[in-house]
Parts: structure tokens; C-alpha cells; sequence
């Protein structure tokens, strides 16, 4: 009598690998961007509308303040409305973009590398909030189409704050991180609200389980995608170094 092979985790994960790559292939031509999202209960909503009560007003003075000392770090290549925009949310400012990628294994690092959202728990017969391991909470990447009637005309269009419905636009590469991500973003003119479209059709959503998350972190560090290559700089040393140091990864010994 035949035996049924026993699956492993570590077979199960290859599997599941596999199957993210197939998920690629069904979405290979160049309309397709990708974002990773860090906890499968995450939406698509912009930073500065994930504020509570949020504002136009309280928008528009946090860009300025954030314009007005961004000169002392930054060389103004002649930037754009748009552009200050793009510098001001790859430096952590709260803006009413979203973060896209033209390639996925860019998103899938973004996505299991994220921590997931603090949740109601229960320790020692107490309720309370806190943040799970990422281990136990899945994680997903997100595809969706941009077609070139949905991408901004940054010259004609000249003041991001005036878009009525969402958008993406195709910024210059006035960031190294912006080249190196792949990097473009969808403009959102009601921040507080998340965007429900991409996320409703199941076969442009792919899920990591987390406790795959690893497993995948480290197929994308041998396809070279890690902290270096999307950071930059001794920041992104460092980072990459910090995570081998912990797993052991690339340091002489594969555990």
C-alpha cells in the first residue's frame, strides 16, 4: 500500500513560495504595481488620514512646515508640488500618498517585514492592547492596474491637493529610494477614506501566512532584496547586518 508522503513545514512554505511566484507570472506585464501590506487587516489608506480627525487644514501645515526646513538637507533641484510631496512621505511625513512598486518582490519584503496592528489581548485575565508577533498574524501584497488614463499629468496638473478622484503618479528619482524601491504612488483626495477596489478581488491579493514571513525574508535576501538594496547608505547596512546577525543568514552558516 502506497504511503502518503508527509508534508513539512519547511515543504509547505517552498509550496507556498511557489505559489507566489506563479501569483508573479499571472501578473508580469507592466500595468500591474504592487504594495505590501503588514497585517491582512491592514486597508488602503494614506498615512495623514490614518490620523485621528483629520483636516485639510492640519494637512496642509504639516507639508508646509515640512517644506519650509527641508532645504537645510536637501538640494531644491527645482522641485515640484509634486515632488515635495514624494520627498515628504519617503521621509516619514504623514501625506495623503500611498507607497506603490512596479516590482513585487519589493512589496512581498514590505509586507513580511512589517509589524502587524496592535490588537485587544488578554494577559493574565486582564484585557489590554498590544502588537502580536508577526509570526502569528498573516500578512499579504496587493496588485493592481494603472492604466495611463489614471496616471497624473504633473504639468498640467499642478497642485496635488486639487485631484478629485485617486490617481498615481510617476515621480523623478529625487530620492535613491525611490529607484531602488521602484517606487511610485497613488494620490488619495479623501485621505481619511481607504480605498476598496484593489482589495476586493481575491485573485490580486496574495496572502503570507506568518509564520512564512521568515521563510520569505529570506528567499528575497538571496534574490538580493534586503535592507541594503532599499534603503541605501549605512542605514541600510546596518539594518541588513542586524538581520543576519539575528538569523544567522550570510554569514557563513545557513540555519
Amino acid at each position: 500500500m502506497a504511503r502518503t508522503p508527509t508534508i513539512t513545514r519547511g515543504s509547505r512554505q517552498l509550496r507556498n513560495w511557489q505559489n507566489f511566484q506563479a501569483w508573479i507570472d499571472a501578473h508580469s506585464d507592466s500595468t500591474w504595481v504592487f504594495r505590501g501590506l503588514g497585517d491582512v487587516d491592514f486597508s488602503l489608506i494614506p498615512t495623514i488620514g490614518r490620523i485621528p480627525q483629520y483636516s485639510l487644514s492640519r494637512e496642509l501645515s504639516v507639508l508646509a512646515s515640512f517644506r519650509r526646513r527641508a532645504l537645510q538637507f536637501a538640494n531644491d533641484a527645482g522641485f515640484t508640488n509634486w515632488e515635495y510631496l514624494a520627498l515628504a512621505q519617503h521621509h516619514g511625513v504623514p501625506t495623503r500618498l500611498l507607497d506603490w512598486t512596479t516590482n513585487p518582490l519589493v512589496a512581498a519584503y514590505f509586507a513580511a517585514s512589517a509589524m502587524p496592528a496592535e490588537r485587544d489581548v488578554v494577559i493574565r485575565r486582564r484585557a489590554t492592547r498590544a502588537t502580536p508577533h508577526a509570526s502569528g498574524v498573516a500578512c499579504r501584497v496587493v496588485a493592481t492596474r494603472v492604466r495611463h488614463s489614471r496616471v497624473v499629468d504633473m504639468e498640467s496638473d499642478g497642485d496635488p491637493l486639487s485631484i478629485s478622484e485617486i490617481a498615481f503618479m510617476l515621480p523623478r528619482v529625487i530620492s535613491n529610494r525611490i529607484g531602488s524601491q521602484s517606487g511610485l504612488f497613488s494620490v488619495h483626495p479623501a485621505p481619511d477614506h481607504p480605498w476598496l477596489d484593489p482589495l476586493e478581488d481575491s485573485d490580486h491579493v496574495f496572502q503570507i501566512a506568518g509564520e512564512d514571513r521568515d521563510f520569505f525574508l529570506k528567499r528575497l535576501f538571496y534574490l538580493g532584496v534586503d535592507p541594503l538594496y532599499l534603503m541605501g547608505g549605512l542605514d541600510g547596512l546596518g539594518a541588513r547586518a542586524a538581520w543576519q546577525a539575528k538569523r544567522g543568514i550570510g554569514l557563513g552558516a545557513t540555519k
